[in-house]
């Protein structure tokens, strides 16, 4: 069966983890922050305080009006960056979101209900999600959408990764805890 796993392997154009685990200190650092921090309620909520997000945290970067759905591109400086930047690559930095609403008038931001889609692997960009999630949601109810790329993905992949294969085991990691804190920041 080895032999069989090693030809199938030739066959595939990108491989995962190429350059293995990573630092393993870097790895034993994002262990201890999930068990200390992220993993905890109440420490989790200590690191992106609601009452500490500001109205210029979030940067909207395009705002464009399709048929009945309202899409606003916008980013902001993702959390973990700031408790562990030697960890994150300045592209991963940066969280990427698409919040489609829909231009019905009668229902303003604070009127309706607004759920987070985050992307599966290998889901570069929002236009799957949008077509397959956000976009149902908002013609059968007045749901909105917020479709959150995902770190390693799309706008958020370092320019040295090859579609969507991770480089280190570690940035599996890394981008589990990225998103529990982003999540976290676009509820507040």
């Amino acid at each position: 069966m080895m032999n069989f796993d090693n030809l199938f392997r030739c066959f595939i154009l990108t491989q995962s983890f190429v350059h293995g685990w990573g630092n393993p200190f870097h790895l034993q650092e994002t262990f201890t922050y999930r068990r200390e921090k992220i993993g905890v309620r109440d420490e989790c909520l200590e690191i992106v305080p609601a009452e500490n997000i500001q109205e210029n945290t979030v940067e909207i970067i395009k705002q464009e009006i399709k048929g009945n759905q309202n899409y606003i591109n916008a980013r902001f400086r993702s959390p973990l960056a700031h408790y562990l930047p030697h960890l994150i690559p300045p592209q991963v930095a940066t969280a990427h979101f698409q919040l489609v609403l829909p231009c019905d008038r009668r229902f303003g931001i604070d009127s309706i209900s607004i759920g987070i889609c985050c992307a599966g692997t290998g889901d570069h960009g929002f236009s799957r999600r949008r077509l397959f999630t956000a976009v149902p949601l908002i013609n059968q109810y007045p749901i909105g959408s917020i479709l959150l790329e995902n770190p390693y993905y799309g706008l958020r992949k370092p320019p040295d990764q090859s579609h969507s294969s991770l480089l280190y085991v570690t940035n599996l990691y890394i981008m589990g805890e990225v998103l529990v804190l982003e999540t976290l920041m676009l509820l507040h």
